[in-house]
């Protein structure tokens, strides 16, 4: 066996030829596998000793063989243990001439497979021992670094050794070579990671815990001082270790730690070695002395070394002078790691430990003409979207009045860092930072006209994103200066051309058509002109560079939208850009541009709302790529000798072009389900044999799945006969049954199950349509199993929610508190949007049937809801009341006043109570008064609109205009058209409708809200009703209500009244003199 085993590592080592790599691994794995395995062991450990050719590779195969610790190993399959002992024994001898660290991992995974049997093998720690007498110091390394590794294992197991580890690592802690004693920081570092057993139980009382970390910090105090830094930052690395596992074990030395890092950043030490020392830093926060008795200490440190830190380097500063970007200037710098500790703080301390020092820190600077405390204050600034959460209007209002005086510092850098963290904070503190738009609009579009190239491309990074956060009232304000930004951007470098089509993509998405016409009139021939010129040079090459990728990426997301908003401009164009969307498909699939791809398909979707006769002869040559790519072998087989044989992966690039294709098919054949009708055999024929390989790929072909029905029925095909086909495999996927009947586990993380059920509702909604139009005999069949699967998804949901919950709060003291926040968090909005989507998926009974609804199916549907109402007392238990409300309110809204009643009487006092548990959750708020409502239009019950309720409903309103994010803005408007109807049942006299009045007027969020308040008191006379009409009519939503079919009685009763009362009216706006309005009510025909 020796010579085919020498053999066969050879070849599989050297080799290139697939094919004779698989056969020679093939060859390995029948070796290792023959029973007994004494020979293989044999001649491996022969091959370690005396090849030095095959050796380390042969180490390596070993140490991973040994590892598995079952009976896959082949030491599992000695027939004798000592004959294992003696080649250990004979591996240790040669390593005493030639010492190796794959052979010492040899041995070490050699002693811990014994361990982990009740065996013990001495003869390691006798070798370890005699060797660190050495006068050799490459010996002496070995035998801690085998000491080491052995030490990784519980403290209960290494106890099975007999051996004083303690004794013999306080030695080689004390030596003088910082390598040696970097092994032993290292074993002392797994004796406490290790130290507790399964039940949390320590073994080695919690003292000597702190004596040995006190030990270990005081040697990497010592090693600071070899100018060679890598010991050190390793050192400090395991105490990096110790703090993110084990902090609560070692909380009395804490206090010394901070002196210990506070010595460093104060120090003349490298930069790489104070960044490890912000990590150890923030490494204690999650300890629970750090809010309480090392709150002081740790502002402090903050003050004193964090703030400080995150001013640039003189080579930072020249790097970016010299044009590097902002990103790969701070990447891995000191700067960077000061500015994740600040963050960090804010986010795991809280907002009263840090906000009050960034807000000194930010005065102070200003106060000074130092440009580098400026980049200093600016970068803490930035920290501050990790506080966005508890940040109040005011909070923002003093970092924005800070930021306004910096950025108007004439300093390139400064007015860089200003513009790049205005780019960040505007989508984290939107809509609270755009309250002050009279001061940021005019400085950044100023700055776009920058000579400094990057000065100016920072600028129309800020604008998109800040502009992107302003309402359409705010956005008209600034309409000429965003355009005359749009021309300058469109006139200079690519990028910034690049940025001015996504600015002026960004306003399609804001403003009206009517508005947006004479922009696109101007700008889009220019743009033409420009696409068409680097289309013209991409057919001169072979493929795209990455600024053209960008510039076009841009380009096609802004026809797309500008076609929506002024299609009649597009019809001179339209064949041009048609015949340039194909050929940036093709190369983008080509090339492997995922998100070009993408972006790409999109935009031809949404040209195909206004174009589909002028794109069919297009749209059958992109089909084309769409099969070729849907047919591609996504498989390739490899083979991995640590997983013992053959592999079946998947390529990503395929897999990711499959996804692009199946998303677009489903949304295309959704939205026009006649498209491809010609096709849909094919498609029909390839989507239900298609065999997903991975998450991503099974959500999009389930969703192309369950998108089937409507263009199926287009094509001419027989509705029933497709469900009957498909339903059974869409069913099986969301309520997986093996042959016995019981349920399989497929979906396996909440993302799945959010994914499953937002495939379903398509299926679900076109389902139900259908079968008003043509009955199904079996449909009670398919409602049944429609149910199951929805009811399995939530219980699954559930299920899988807990276990992560209680998964994560073991590894609590591993992972630490600001990540285990971070995770759940991640699965807090993954179980929100399953629940979202569960309860779309329901809610399609009551919009589809209406009061036409089974009784059977009804009922089912309160049995839900009641099951759902679980109470306020955790975030997932609040999602669920959520979504149950929120049927509730379909429910009021789709069936009989006297069923209505009877189904809200006892969840009413639910409802009220959600409200005084859980005020300051807007989502549960909105929706609360949603329900209310819809509740009271459909019943007129007087005793919902009670005066308790009013009153609280008052006070919930400060609490949301307070608050100023998004969720409490739209909770404001829920609430106010629950006043006025509560207010109509109760017929309130003036001083209540004073009141609300006033509370309207400041309505602003939801257009479908506004036009409920406006049918009200466009329809009864109050005081103030003109001003009233005038802000919510003429305001922000006015092309929005104006032009949308549902608003046609209210649009005419408001022209009645506009009639009567011109006059009035034109007073009103005339002095009002607010711009937006004006310009409004003068295309609704008054003169002002």
């Amino acid at each position: 066996m020796q010579q085919i085993l020498h053999n066969t590592l050879l070849v599989i080592k050297d080799t290139r030829d697939t094919q004779e790599r698989l056969n020679a691994e093939q060859q390995y794995q029948q070796l290792r596998a023959i029973n007994p395995s004494d020979e293989f062991v044999q001649s491996m450990i022969y091959e370690i000793i005396n090849d030095k050719i095959t050796s380390p590779y042969a180490a390596v195969l070993l140490r991973k063989d040994l590892e598995k610790k079952d009976e896959g190993s082949c030491i599992y399959r000695l027939s004798n243990i000592q004959m294992g002992r003696d080649q250990m024994t004979q591996l240790l001898n040669f390593i005493a001439q030639n010492p190796e660290d794959q052979l010492i991992q040899v041995v070490a995974a050699f002693v811990h497979y014994l361990l982990d049997n009740g065996i013990v093998y001495n003869e390691a720690i006798e070798f370890a021992v005699q060797a660190y007498g050495s006068d050799n110091q490459n010996i002496r390394r070995m035998s801690v670094y085998l000491v080491q590794l052995i030490c990784d294992a519980s403290v209960a197991t290494i106890q099975q050794l007999n051996f004083d580890f303690f004794e013999f690592l306080q030695k080689a802690l004390g030596d003088q070579d910082d390598n040696i004693a970097l092994c032993a920081v290292a074993a002392l570092t797994s004796i406490i990671q290790h130290n507790r057993n399964k039940n949390g139980e320590p073994q080695i009382p919690q003292d000597i815990i702190s004596q040995v970390f006190l030990a270990i910090i005081q040697r990497t105090s010592q090693a600071l001082q070899n100018p060679i830094e890598k010991y050190s930052v390793k050192m400090m690395g395991n105490i990096i270790k110790i703090l993110e596992s084990s902090r609560d074990d070692v909380s009395s030395t804490l206090p010394t730690v901070i002196q210990f890092l506070t010595q460093i950043m104060q120090s003349n030490l490298t930069a790489t070695q104070k960044r490890v020392a912000v990590v150890c830093f923030i490494s204690m926060f999650n300890a629970k002395e750090a809010k309480k008795s090392l709150r002081t200490q740790i502002q402090q440190f903050i003050v004193e070394c964090i703030f400080p830190g995150l001013t640039p380097t003189e080579t930072e500063i020249q790097d970016f002078m010299n044009g590097v970007s902002l990103e790969d200037v701070q990447k891995l710098s000191l700067d960077e790691a000061c500015a994740t500790c600040v963050e960090s703080a804010g986010f795991v301390l809280g907002k009263q430990i840090v906000f009050p020092l960034i807000l000194q820190l930010t005065d102070s600077a200003l106060q000074q003409n130092d440009y580098k405390l400026h980049l200093a204050a600016i970068s803490a600034i930035s920290c501050t979207e990790e506080m966005k959460d508890v940040l109040k209007q005011t909070d923002t209002e003093k970092l924005s009045n800070a930021l306004l005086k910096l950025i108007q510092i004439d300093n390139v850098m400064t007015m860089s860092y200003c513009l790049t963290t205005i780019t960040n904070l505007s989508a984290a503190f939107s809509p609270q930072l755009q309250k002050y738009h009279k001061q940021y609009v005019p400085i950044i579009a100023h700055l776009i006209n920058h000579e400094n190239e990057r000065i100016a491309t920072d600028a129309s990074n800020a604008l998109i994103n800040y502009c992107f956060g302003l309402t359409y009232d705010q956005t008209y304000k600034y309409q000429q200066q965003i355009v005359d930004s749009i021309r300058t951007c469109l006139r200079r470098s690519m990028q910034i051309q690049a940025n001015g089509m996504t600015l002026l993509h960004s306003i399609c998405q804001i403003m009206d058509p009517e508005d947006l016409k004479p922009i696109f009139v101007e700008l889009m021939p220019s743009i033409f002109q420009q696409f068409q010129e680097i289309m013209d040079a991409i057919r001169q090459v072979k493929e795209f560079t990455k600024s053209q990728v960008i510039y076009i990426e841009s380009l096609v997301q802004l026809i797309a939208n500008a076609s929506s908003a002024v299609p009649e401009l597009f019809d001179q164009y339209i064949e041009l850009i048609a015949q340039n969307i194909v050929l940036i498909i093709q190369r983008s699939y080509h090339q492997e541009e995922h998100s070009l791809f993408n972006n790409t398909l999109k935009a031809l979707e949404m040209l195909q709302h206004q174009f589909s006769d002028n794109l069919a002869t297009h749209i059958e040559q992109i089909y084309s790529i769409f099969i070729k790519i849907l047919q591609t072998d996504r498989a390739e087989i490899q083979t991995d000798l640590v997983h013992e044989g053959e592999m079946k992966i998947t390529n990503p690039h395929i897999t990711m072009q499959q996804v692009d294709v199946l998303q677009i098919l489903s949304v295309y054949m959704d939205k026009f389900p006649a498209g491809l009708a010609s096709h849909f055999g094919e498609i029909y024929q390839l989507i239900t044999c298609f065999e997903p390989m991975t998450d991503e790929l099974n959500y999009a072909w389930l969703n192309c799945m369950c998108i089937m029905l409507k263009p199926a029925i287009a094509a001419g095909f027989d509705y029933l006969e497709v469900h009957n086909k498909i339903f059974p495999l869409i069913f099986k996927e969301l309520y997986p049954v093996d042959n016995n009947g019981m349920k399989k586990i497929l979906m396996t993380n909440t993302k799945q199950c959010a994914d499953g059920a937002d495939a379903f509702y398509f299926y679900v909604k076109d389902y139900l349509t259908q079968q008003l139009i043509q009955f199904d005999p079996n449909y009670y069949q398919s409602e049944e199993m429609i149910f199951q699967a929805l009811e399995y998804i939530y219980e699954k949901l559930n299920l899988l929610a807990r276990v992560y919950q209680e998964e994560h709060e073991e590894i609590k003291d591993e992972i630490g508190e600001e990540e285990l926040q971070s995770v759940i968090e991640q699965m807090n909005t993954e179980y929100q949007e399953c629940m979202q989507q569960l309860s779309y998926c329901y809610s399609q009974f009551l919009v589809v049937f209406k009061d036409k609804i089974p009784a059977n199916t009804l009922q089912k549907l309160v049995k839900i809801i009641q099951d759902w109402l679980q109470g306020t007392e955790t975030d997932l238990t609040c999602f669920c009341t959520l979504e149950a409300t929120g049927l509730l309110a379909d429910i009021a809204q789709n069936t009989p006043s006297n069923i209505v009643t009877d189904i809200f009487k006892p969840i009413l006092p639910l409802m009220f109570n959600t409200l005084q548990t859980k005020p300051d959750d807007y989502s549960l708020v909105q929706v609360t008064f949603y329900a209310f409502y819809e509740y009271l239009k459909c019943t007129q019950d007087s005793t919902v609109a009670c005066d308790e309720l009013v009153h609280l409903a008052i006070n919930l309103l400060n609490s949301c205009e307070e608050n100023g994010q998004y969720d409490a803005l739209n909770a404001y408007d829920s609430i106010c058209v629950f006043l006025v109807h509560a207010g109509k049942i109760q017929n309130q006299q003036e001083e209540f409708w004073a009141a609300v009045v006033e509370k309207c007027s400041l309505m602003d969020s939801d257009e479908t809200s506004i036009a409920t308040v406006l049918e009200f008191f466009v329809s009864n006379q109050f005081n103030g009703q003109i001003q009233l009409v005038s802000k919510l009519f003429f305001g922000q939503y006015y092309s929005k209500i104006k032009n949308d079919a549902k608003n046609a009685k209210l649009v005419g009763q408001i022209q009645n009244l506009v009639h009567t009362c011109k006059n009035d009216f034109e007073r009103h706006i005339t002095t009002n003199k607010n711009e937006f309005e004006t310009k409004n009510a003068r295309q609704f025909g008054l003169d002002v």
